[in-house]
């Protein structure tokens, strides 16, 4: 019977959910549902084969470790591909280049790898000598669940079959560090940082603890037993390193067995190679617990008193003659609390106290008076001086802010999307209505009309929208959790919302912007009174005036609302009949059988109703973040200038900073866009609705 996958507990941090969960997993295992819960609501799954040209297949109908299925028919590609990043372990500040031909074939999801240049940088390199090498091979797909089932209904904690998904990235991912791909590797010339970044090597708890979110190495301490866990960490990495090479031999074995023409030996071998993988598995989970305990009991030598009962206090020299620590102002505020808690205690006087525990040491005997000559107060968390400096702190998880969902990748993947690629323009033709070129009626014999068409076009430039920001070197190296990736993320949100705000606005092309899909369109008069009438009204004037527009051939109709609107929409019960018309479209995201672009970017009380099909949107490949510690820049945020400005004398703009000389940096998005609606008379849009 399958367990239940690992879930971390609220609060719980990386390094304690790690230990705690790879006590009964594996390390791949334990990092998919910490992920899990960090991509809130992305899932991982790892997909591992031969790979021929690059061709990587991503994913397939076959089980994985824990019994999911995912439909290869239940793939949406169509937002990847718009900026098919290839990463590397999941990582967003890792890029090694884009995939290309994503399809879904013969029941697998495949894809070919594009790697970023040769001599882009060193590890890009030595990561295209190792997938060459046929040691990097493993894919991970990160996917947003949209339509599942439960494989036993009767089993909760059986598999799923994934029947509807939406790849959200995708990435290589490291393997286990074998013996013989670590000496193909280090054959190849890939350094060690290269090497720790692909294998994932383990096994050092001894020594090094696991780095957590604050990126310092972890302080650990020696025990009396220091004999006992030296020897029983080598068990641990001999164990780990056995477990490994059994997993090789099994995965070898699998891809010699033909699933049509099983043989009894074959099968014989791959049954043996499971129990041997159970046993090492538990023998290992065994080590782990015993050092765990072991460490937990290891006495600490940084204690400078031990308390034997609650009435004897001991002080303790510091071993091998070491010489006295170097006191710092804080450990003297230390220990002038650690006595006046004591003494409080065991009810003795503050002196004795004093010289059992520090001895006659000078400067703890100064700032003890000191305390006791000075008006006392309870040590709070905020009485700076006094206590306010022992409060601990730590910044947890970055807390994503509540964006509304944007307009334009929705509308856009409705209607006609293309690419500059590097054209500087592209017209799109259109037939003009007027004149006619219509059938006549002729009677026999009788000159037919010869008549002329005409022919419209527009034209589409690029047009960009851009912003940099920027931080100092410090933070950059500092900052929990990582600033440019927490940057990045809010670039790309808040633009998402300023591009929906000049797409939904009335407002004609500049040579910087272009129009407002409500330019020059009217808009309609409200149904008063509110309540489903007015509702009716409404939608019964937005469908009328697109028939009229589009003389009736409406392609791609869609209804662009704020979530609120919807939601008042699908409350909205028929008078005397008790029923609610509109719920079941609504929950279904359609009404009338026109789709419905919820989005918080439309205004509250404006209903848009348009032919998703005449609109066309023009970008770049993808967003363009770039970064830059040279750069020197005019710190303004609504209307920069360039740094000098030609007049007598020059005007130079200010304030002005440099990147180099402040040791900071700056990152610049830029991002192509434009956009068009094809035919007049395919918008319609009311505001003010009273329902």
């Amino acid at each position: 019977m399958k367990t239940k996958q690992p879930e971390p507990d609220p609060g719980e941090s990386y390094e304690d959910f790690m230990d705690r969960c790879m006590e009964n997993d594996d390390e791949e295992t334990c990092q998919i549902a910490w992920d899990d819960r960090a991509a809130k609501g992305v899932v991982h799954k790892t997909h591992a084969a031969k790979v021929s040209d690059m061709e990587f297949v991503m994913s397939d109908e076959t089980p994985d470790r824990m019994d999911d299925i995912i439909m290869s028919d239940g793939w949406e590609l169509e937002n990847f591909k718009r900026n098919p990043i290839a990463l590397f372990g999941h990582r967003s500040d890792f890029p090694i280049g884009k995939w290309t031909n994503l399809r879904v074939e013969g029941k697998q999801l495949k894809g070919k790898l594009e790697l970023a240049p040769a001599g882009t940088s060193e590890r890009i390199d030595e990561i295209r000598k190792l997938i060459e090498a046929d040691i990097l091979r493993a894919v991970s797909v990160g996917f947003r669940p949209k339509e599942h089932t439960q494989l036993d209904s009767k089993n909760p904690f059986s598999g799923l079959r994934f029947t509807k998904q939406e790849l959200v990235e995708t990435s290589l991912v490291s393997v286990p560090a074998n013996p013989n791909a670590l000496a193909i590797a280090k054959s190849l010339g890939v350094s060690p940082a290269t090497m720790e970044v692909v294998f994932a090597e383990r096994g050092r708890k001894t020594t090094v603890q696991r780095r957590g979110f604050s990126g310092k190495q972890a302080d650990t301490g020696r025990s009396k037993r220091k004999d006992t866990t030296m020897s029983l960490s080598q068990r641990i990495t001999d164990a780990e390193k056995r477990l490994t090479e059994k997993k090789d031999a099994l995965a070898a074995l699998l891809e010699k067995v033909d699933d049509s023409n099983v043989s009894d030996e074959q099968l014989e071998q791959v049954t043996t190679a499971n129990k041997e993988i159970a046993q090492e598995e538990r023998g290992l989970s065994i080590l782990r617990e015993s050092e765990r305990h072991l460490a937990e009991t290891a006495e600490d030598p940084k204690r400078s008193l031990v308390v034997a009962a609650p009435a004897v206090i001991t002080a303790k020299a510091r071993p091998f003659s070491l010489q006295t620590k170097k006191l710092t102002p804080i450990d003297l505020l230390v220990r002038a609390g650690t006595v006046q808690l004591f003494s409080h205690i065991h009810k003795k006087p503050i002196d004795e106290i004093r010289r059992t525990i520090y001895g006659d040491d000078e400067p703890t005997r100064a700032i003890v008076d000191w305390a006791q000559r000075a008006a006392s107060s309870v040590a709070t968390t905020t009485q700076v001086g006094w206590a306010a400096e022992l409060v601990q702190q730590i910044v947890v998880a970055f807390m994503e802010t509540l964006m509304p969902k944007s307009v334009f990748p929705r509308l856009s993947g409705a209607g006609l999307s293309l690419s500059f690629g590097r054209n500087g323009k592209i017209v799109i033709p259109t037939r003009s209505r007027t004149p006619t070129i219509a059938g006549s009626f002729v009677g026999e014999g009788l000159p037919i009309p010869v008549r002329q068409g005409a022919f419209t076009s527009q034209t589409l430039t690029p047009k960009k929208m851009a912003v940099i920001t920027t931080w100092t070197r410090e933070i950059d190296e500092h900052s929990v959790p990582a600033i440019e990736g927490l940057l990045r993320n809010a670039i790309g949100e808040d633009t998402a919302i300023s591009l929906d705000a000049v797409l939904l606005d009335a407002n004609p092309a500049t040579l910087v912007r272009p129009a407002g899909i409500l330019n020059g369109v009217a808009g309609l008069t409200p149904t008063a009174g509110g309540g489903f009438n007015a509702a009716v009204g409404d939608i019964k004037a937005l469908t009328g005036a697109l028939l009229t527009g589009t003389a009736g051939n409406i392609r791609s109709p869609v209804y662009l609302m704020n979530p609120q609107q919807l939601s008042s929409l699908g409350l909205i019960a028929m008078p005397g009949a008790g029923v609610f018309p509109f719920r079941a479209e609504v929950a279904a995201g359609n009404l009338g059988g026109w789709s419905i672009i919820d989005a918080g970017t439309v205004p509250m009380g404006t209903v848009i109703a348009m032919d998703a099909a005449d609109f066309v949107s023009v970008s770049g490949d993808a967003p363009r973040f770039e970064l830059s510690d040279q750069a020197t820049l005019h710190m303004e945020d609504t209307a920069p200038t360039d740094i000098t400005t030609t007049g007598t004398p020059p005007v130079a703009a200010f304030p002005v900073k440099s990147m180099w000389q402040t040791d900071s940096i700056a990152l610049r998005l830029i991002m192509p866009v434009n956009w068009t609606i094809r035919r007049p008379g395919t918008v319609a849009w009311v505001a003010g609705v009273t329902w």
